[in-house]
């Protein structure tokens, strides 16, 4: 009898030692989060950045989770960290290309890692946090709940063969590789993409074994990379700074071009890839970036409804001056892509080409 008061007496204080748990406030899985949240940085080569992504820390050695696209095809990583610290050095340790995530290896010790969860326990409408670069808007937190999880082929483009964590927190550019983390501050998937107003992450677990590979490869170093300046493009331009704006100086000294479809007809790989078959446009020293906070130019196509006219605008990202434009008018957006490219490299030519080389 006195053995089982003595059990009774156990579970109630190990019982109530439960109940009074402190469960963490989002504040304090934010903290948390945030200090194993890094931004990566990629670029071109010589220091052009190419795009801006989200990676955590799952190591206190140095190793870190983030979307294999990010960094994919880079000539430059870097990683940089919410103290302010600064690693050139990256080395690539795995990768799974179905999932579309990537384990990176920073050289140091003693980081903020953050602990793993599981996506086994979780049920439909369980809260959710995130902390990512969203945006280029470094360390940005949001919440939401677990919307669902599904097999990828439910999603539109996700590809087969795996699961993921659908989930309501809000998301954008540069939140690929960001952390999605559950009420008690663990890390359940890594943020992968967005299709309209849902995000997706994979789940940890099935992921974890990629820092395990044996193998190193180191990437290009990110030692000349740097964090865009604040353009306040969002802010609407004085009429003065607009009047100073000289359309063929703005389009002779631009460097990076962002490419935005508004149609389905054409896409942006289409234009993208019969500009680089013009016969003048590896001589006019643009660059086409896959961020669009990067860019200091903007070219959006277009194909109106019930129309086969394709049209292209070129704009000044800081002002929003229109500096050319063009239409062609085809049946195919692969037709009509052959005629825009050589409008747009024709423009550029006139103000960066001398007239001999035209």
């Amino acid at each position: 009898m006195k053995s089982l008061r003595f059990v009774l007496a156990a579970l109630t204080v190990t019982l109530a030692a439960q109940e009074t748990s402190p469960v963490p406030t989002a504040t304090a899985i934010f903290e948390r989060t945030k200090a194993a949240t890094v931004i990566i940085l990629t670029g071109e080569g010589a220091g052009r950045l190419r795009s801006i992504a989200t990676g955590i820390i799952i190591s206190r050695d140095g190793v870190l989770l983030t979307a294999l696209h990010a960094i994919k095809d880079a000539a430059e990583v870097q990683v940089r960290m919410a103290n302010g610290e600064v690693f050139d050095r990256v080395e690539l340790l795995g990768y799974d290309e179905r999932r579309d995530v990537a384990a990176l290896k920073i050289s140091t010790g003693n980081l903020p890692a953050l602990a793993s969860g599981s996506s086994v326990n979780l049920a439909q409408g369980d809260p959710v946090y995130a902390v990512t670069n969203a945006g280029g808007l470094a360390w940005s937190a949001t919440e939401g709940i677990l919307s669902a999880i599904r097999p990828a082929e439910e999603v539109p483009g996700a590809g087969s063969g795996f699961r993921l964590l659908q989930f309501s927190a809000p998301v954008a550019a540069g939140s690929s590789g960001g952390a999605l983390v559950d009420r008690s501050g663990a890390l359940i998937g890594i943020i992968t993409s967005a299709k309209g107003s849902a995000g997706f992450a994979i789940p940890i677990e099935s992921i974890m074994g990629l820092a395990d590979s044996g193998h190193r490869t180191a990437l290009g170093s990110g030692s000349s990379l740097q964090m865009p300046a604040r353009i306040a493009s969002d802010v609407p331009q004085s009429s003065a700074a607009i009047i100073d704006v000289d359309p063929k100086r703005t389009l002779r000294d631009a460097k990076t071009i962002y490419i935005h479809s508004k149609t389905a007809f054409l896409t942006v790989d289409t234009l993208d890839r019969t500009l680089a078959l013009q016969k003048d446009w590896p001589k006019l020293g643009l660059t086409i970036v896959q961020d669009k906070r990067v860019a200091d130019l903007l070219i959006e196509i277009d194909r109106p409804l019930f129309t086969y006219i394709h049209t292209f605008v070129i704009v000044d990202k800081r002002t929003s001056i229109l500096l050319g434009s063009g239409k062609v008018t085809a049946f195919d957006g692969t037709i009509a892509s052959g005629g825009l490219a050589k409008d747009i490299v024709k423009i550029f030519a006139a103000v960066r080409l001398p007239p001999s080389s035209k």
